[in-house]
């Protein structure tokens, strides 16, 4: 008898396709249609319109948000820089505690409700790095946007949430431990921080607070993705969420760590510079070499218009399972194990759910697990 499965790609190696380069404020692109590129080149400068970030003094010092006022040093409205004494407060036994100014900026206001104080920061000028090997194939001044031919691996996640955004990619923990809030330093603004098998709640906070562009992850409370997606546990085709952070799921709800597959490739690209759209649930990782131009020039792709990326979700596909094949698990019992399917059986067996089904034997690096045939995904 023949069972099938769901086969859904999950790694993609080599990729011949494009990515958008965006400026990020108000500036000029200074590249040509044609022109080839690499990675540190900088093709475009912008001046960068001045946001802000808030910090809890009242937690930091242990003190009541009333009393906050006492311990700043300086005065309101006035220029700080990173690295500069904010907070003083002496503690019994001679200790203290101090809090230093995570970017430069301006005391903008102290909510005396809250304890949280407000640095506005300055305008800057902001250089817009190519990031990849590659061909521009468009540029538009207007929009401060520039198309680029190139070659990545790509990463498909379960689900996600943000807007498409770039960093420096920093491989936290091992692929099966818990990221608390501690984990995250003002150090990883502007990175894509790789966890474990689960952040919380209150670390995801910390790091939209410190300016951290992505995180991807082996497992999220169900809870916390429905804050960020809207309430919604189902995934549309098209989705537009964003909290201020991309953020990519590899296996599902609960804690599970990253597949092996995937973090054996996450950590071939630790400190490389690598794309995250949430949305889409794809992490793209340009490549490294800059051999990968010669296939980069000999490739053609479909016209700019007519070009998309398939969501994850939608690289899904029906095959006929064979003994020899990887194959994940997608039930509730083992769910994210991954291993060689080893074995299925003949005859129907009797759960003690009452149901009959077939069981596949599938052989994980540590142990051989039985799993229901329709609990099973190909993978490889």
């Amino acid at each position: 008898m023949k069972h099938f499965a769901p086969a859904r790609m999950r790694v993609e190696r080599d990729v011949v396709t494009r990515v958008t380069r965006v400026l990020k404020g108000k500036g000029k692109l200074n590249i040509n249609v044609g022109q080839q590129v690499t990675p540190p080149e900088i093709i475009g400068e912008a001046r960068i319109s001045s946001g802000f970030r808030t910090l809890n003094l009242s937690e930091l010092l242990s003190v009541s948000p009333r009393d906050v006022d006492k311990f700043l040093v300086g005065k309101l409205h006035q220029r700080i820089y990173k690295g500069e004494l904010l907070a003083f407060k002496k503690e019994w036994l001679g200790g203290k505690k101090v809090v230093t100014a995570p970017t430069d900026g301006v005391l903008d206001f102290l909510n005396t409700e809250t304890g949280e104080l407000k640095i506005a920061f300055l305008p800057k000028n902001a250089k817009l790095p190519a990031g990849v090997y590659g061909i521009v194939e468009e540029v538009d001044e207007e929009r401060g946007q520039a198309v680029i031919r190139t070659e990545v691996t790509r990463i498909y996640g379960m689900f996600g949430s943000g807007h498409s955004r770039d960093g420096t990619l920093h491989i936290l923990r091992k692929n099966d431990d818990l990221i608390g809030k501690s984990e995250i330093q003002t150090g990883y603004e502007g990175y894509v921080l790789v966890g474990g098998s689960l952040f919380f709640k209150d670390t995801i906070s910390a790091a939209i607070s410190d300016g951290v562009s992505g995180i991807i992850i082996g497992g999220i409370d169900a809870g916390d993705y429905r804050g960020m997606a809207g309430g919604r546990l189902v995934f549309p085709r098209k989705l537009d969420n964003d909290i201020g952070i991309s953020v990519v799921v590899c296996e599902g709800f609960g804690s599970i760590p990253i597949g092996d597959d995937i973090f054996k490739v996450l950590s071939e690209y630790d400190g490389k510079f690598v794309f995250i759209d949430g949305n889409k649930a794809v992490v793209s990782l340009p490549s490294p070499h800059s051999s990968s131009l010669v296939r980069i020039k000999n490739t053609k792709l479909p016209s700019l218009q007519s070009f998309g990326l398939k969501i994850g979700r939608e690289r899904e596909e029906a095959l006929e399972l064979k003994i020899g094949l990887r194959v994940r698990v997608v039930g509730n019992s083992y769910q994210g194990e991954q291993g060689k399917l080893v074995a299925i059986d003949d005859s129907l067996t009797l759960l003690p759910s009452g149901l009959r089904t077939y069981l596949a034997t599938i052989e994980t690096a540590r142990r051989k697990l039985q799993i229901p045939v329709a609990n099973l995904e190909i993978i490889g």
